[in-house]
């Protein structure tokens, strides 16, 4: 019986490691095996901010327009 809890308890310490892991990366649009905590490029800040910056461009031009 003892062996029992210990190993649900250990089962649902493991999944939820995982699931967070998985989570992180999903949440972020990387890889599901990426690592979650490892710092982003340059090239990869730079590709964002040039998607946020035309994003913004749109939104505006889209409210000149009007």
């Amino acid at each position: 019986m003892i062996t029992r809890i210990k190993y649900l308890l250990i089962g649902s310490i493991v999944g939820l490691l995982l699931g967070l892991w998985f989570g992180i990366n999903l949440g972020t649009g990387k890889p599901i095996y990426a690592n979650p905590f490892a710092e982003r490029s340059v090239t990869e800040r730079l590709s964002e901010g040039a998607e946020d910056a035309l994003e913004e461009g749109k939104r505006s031009l889209g409210k000149a327009l009007e």
